[in-house]
Order: C-alpha cells, then structure tokens, then sequence
C-alpha cells in the first residue's frame, strides 16, 4: 500500500491511484422517499472482505431479514470472500459494470480515491441529511468531510478509531521476565540495547524484532503520516524528504538492526511476521496501536502478548479512509441501500446482529454491554467489526476492556490534526501522470530496501536518489505544492 502524499512534510511516498479518474457526482436522478415505507420488497447485495465466512451465516441473514422487512422493506445477502478473491471479484466487477449494492472499500482496498473519481460509486454527498441523517448524527460531519475527494463524499467511513498511533506490540512474558518497560523506548536507537541483551540470553526467540513495510523505523518517527514530528521543517512546505537527514537516520539505523542479526535475514521478503511471532518467535513488532490491538491481532495465541503506543496520536488527512462502506453506481435502489447503511451506522439491534449473530444462539447477554461468545456456535464476525460499521454501536466481549470504546473516542479526541485534512492531489495532466509513474516505481524498487535494511545502505541510495532525480522528482514536488498552495486558498476564503 503506497504512503499518502502531503502533509506538514511531504515525502517521496507517490500515490499513482489518486491522480487518476474522472469528475462529477454520479448521483441518480430520482429516488423514493426517504420518510416513507417502500411497496417492493429489495434485495441489497453486499459484498465483505471475510477471511472465513460463518457457517451459520443463513439463520443470521434470515433475523436481519425479519427486522430490516420491517423496517425498510428490504431483505439483505452477505457476500462473505477472503481478502485476495475479493480484490479480484469485486475489482472485476467494478471494471465491467456488474450489478452489486454495497461493499467494503479504502484507499488500499478497491482504490477508494480513484475509483471515486471514476463515479464507481454512489455519491452520497447530497443525502446526509436525509436517508443517511442518522448515521451522520452518529459519525459526526468533521468526519465525513476528511472522506471527500474533490469535494464529493463516495463512501461511508466506519466510525471507529479514526486517529493513528504507532507503538510496540509485544510478548509480554519476556519483558516482565527481564524487567522491560516497553514504553520508555521511543526510538529504535533507545531500544538496541535492550535488543542485543535479548539476543544473546533469550533463546527462545529466533530474532528479536519483526518489521514488514509498514512497521519498521521510518514508521518510528511518524513519517507515515509525512508529519515531521521533530518540527524542524516549515508547516505547509513540500520536500523531498528522502533528501533529507531524517531519511538518513532511519535507513541508517534499520541496517545496523539487520547486520547485527537482530531482524530476520529474509526481512525484505518474508510475509509471515504475524505468523512468526504468534508462534513466539519474535519478541516484538512496531505496529499501528489501540487499545486491545495485542488481543485483536493474536486472539487465540499460546503466548500473552500487550501493546504500547509511543509515538504521537495523529489525524491524518484522510483519517477513516481506511475502512469504509461504498454503494455502487450499479445499485437499482441505492435509496433502500442508504437506508440499510444508516441503520448499520444508528441502529444496535442491527450492528450487533451482523456482528455478533442471535442471541442466545451464538452469545450469551452478560449485561447491557457485554456479550460471551457461545463456543463453536457457527457465528461471529466481531474480528471484523472494524470494517463494517459504527464500533462504538458493540457489544463488547467479557474478556474485552469494558473501556475499551470510551478509550477509543477519548484517543480521537486527544488526536493531533494534520494540517492537510481535506486535501486530495488534483488530476494531473498526461505528462506529470508520466513522471508520477515514473517516481512511483523507482520508489517501489528502492525504498522497502532501504528501509529494512537488507542492502548495503550508502550505494543503494545513492542510486536511488540519483534515480528519482532523472524521473523529475523536483517537477512533480513543485507541481504538488503549486497545487497545495491553491487548496489552501479555497480553505482560507470559506
């Protein structure tokens, strides 16, 4: 997934998918009613990303039934695909303007920005006060305006931690067995020693710390949200950022992680850090963090793994892009299909129902807010409660934090806001599309490498360097600031 382009420092990180598309608002010219119960009876196809589905999903679509009948006249069938065939069927479909009502989409999944662009999806911007009133009210406008491109809103983001912390996620055992507080290491460079004592006495680790492309030192600072967290740079001002010292000190680091044995030596290939570490294998990961990440990301794990967030709490410029809910533009009654999304969004029965199934069936009511799951019941889709709608809607399980969900808004509250909220790249014309390509492959075949610290640092990015040069990198940052200087002006004159 390609890093985000701008914000108080903007780095090489390119973002070929929001550059492209078309204009315009796609919406339908006449829909029914919004107050009042519809005659027909509609089908509402919906699309999820589902590692596993459910076996018991059918009773669970028959109660929903029951209700929404009665509620919108609609019925709904949940489209449940692992994650790599529903990139690929539901891309397909996109592509060939194949009928479907409502799916999963974000900025990595389905190219939310783009294919926005492109009016794939239903625009939403003129409802929100109608069929989408409630959900509003219970997402809050501030949010939904980050979700907008080009000034339009396409999908629904699902309301949830919308800010942004990164921190260690690790095996607690070891760390209470050699007396280490995790959340006095901040820098990679604070933590090496702590590192290399693990290496030479615990054993049982095959390396001390994983990190894939989204978890290594460069994540460390911030820099995933191009927020200099530092301040050394001017708010507002477009850089290369892989010029600069910052750059340096991160692919500096990294490699004396590698070259000491500290991260794996397939780092720049492997995919199963996950796997590894839940299999104890690892002591930690830097990772984005919340409250219950460690439980949500090893839930059955022989090992007691905890997380810690150490770096500062941010609002990115897109902030809930990362999950949403999308209708299609080939929806035959995107009205009937708002009216379920906003349920979804205000109603508990309903979100409840398709996240944790029928009561008495598949959980056990403990009291207002708190559910025990029934063992081997056939249902449960609360792992994937943070891609379907509004969380702060669930019931929470008994072996869950009961304040896990008043922490989740008080982490947004307490967020950082990016300067940037609002602003999306402006379509580019055919010769800086060219040298955004360009720049984005030099990127992808350099930067990982640098980053992890698998290659011999001082050569491999002076190439690279040498290399986004001749692309034209400099154009393409005069462009984006010419272009974010303009967007600022229409913010300051609202």
């Amino acid at each position: 997934m390609r890093k985000r382009l701008l914000g108080l420092v903007i780095t090489a990180v390119l973002s070929v998918s929001m550059l492209a598309g078309c204009s315009g608002n796609g919406t339908v010219a006449k829909l029914e009613d919004p107050n009042e119960y519809p005659k027909d009876t509609y089908e509402i196809q919906w699309y999820l990303p589902i590692e596993n589905t459910p076996s018991d999903l059918e009773s669970v679509e028959a109660e929903l039934n029951k209700y929404l009948t009665e509620k919108i006249n609609a019925t709904v069938n949940i489209n449940c695909m692992a994650s790599g065939q529903y990139k690929e069927k539901l891309g397909m479909m996109i592509n060939t303007g194949e009928y479907f009502d409502m799916c999963f989409v974000a900025t990595w999944m389905l190219d939310y920005v783009n294919n926005a662009r492109k009016n794939v999806f239903f625009d939403l911007t003129d409802h929100l006060d109608t069929y989408l009133k409630d959900a509003t009210e219970a997402i809050g406008k501030e949010n939904l305006e980050m979700q907008r491109v080009d000034g339009r809103l396409k999908a629904l983001p699902v309301y949830k931690e919308m800010a942004s912390q990164y921190g260690w996620v690790y095996r607690k055992d070891i760390a209470d067995k050699y007396g280490i507080d995790m959340s006095q290491y901040k820098t990679f460079e604070e933590f090496m020693p702590v590192a290399e004592m693990l290496k030479e006495k615990e054993k049982s680790i095959e390396y001390v710390v994983d990190w894939s492309n989204l978890g290594t030192p460069y994540n460390l600072y911030g820099l995933i949200y191009n927020i200099d967290p530092s301040g050394t740079f001017e708010p507002n001002k477009v850089i290369n950022f892989y010029k600069t010292d910052e750059f340096k000190q991160v692919i500096t680091i990294a490699r004396e992680y590698y070259q000491k044995g500290l991260v794996r030596p397939d780092v720049l290939t492997a995919t199963d850090d996950i796997a590894k570490m839940d299999a104890g294998k690892t002591f930690a990961m830097y990772n984005l963090v919340k409250p219950g990440k460690a439980k949500e990301m090893f839930p059955n794990s022989q090992y007691d793994f905890a997380e810690v967030g150490t770096a500062n709490i941010y609002l990115d410029h897109m902030a809930g892009a990362q999950s949403m809910q999308a209708i299609s533009a080939t929806s035959k009654n995107p009205a009937r299909v708002m009216k379920f999304m906003n349920l979804l969004n205000s109603d508990p029965y309903v979100k409840n129902l398709v996240i944790h199934g029928i009561e008495g069936k598949h959980y056990e009511k403990i009291d207002d807010k708190t559910i025990k799951q029934i063992p081997n019941s056939g249902y449960s889709l609360y792992d994937n409660t943070w891609a379907i709608g509004n969380v702060f809607l669930d019931y929470l399980k008994d072996d869950e934090n009961p304040d896990k969900l008043e922490i989740l808004k008080t982490l947004n509250a307490n967020a950082i806001h990016a300067p940037v909220q609002g602003y999306v790249p402006s379509e580019m014309d055919n010769k800086m599309k060219q040298i955004d390509l360009d720049c984005s492959a030099a990127v992808d075949k350099y930067r990982k490498q640098l980053i992890t610290g698998a290659v011999d640092t001082e050569p491999t990015y002076s190439e690279f360097i040498s290399t986004l040069d001749k692309c034209g990198y400099d154009k393409y940052l005069e462009w984006i600031q010419n272009d974010y200087d303009a967007y600022l002006k229409t913010v300051e004159n609202k």
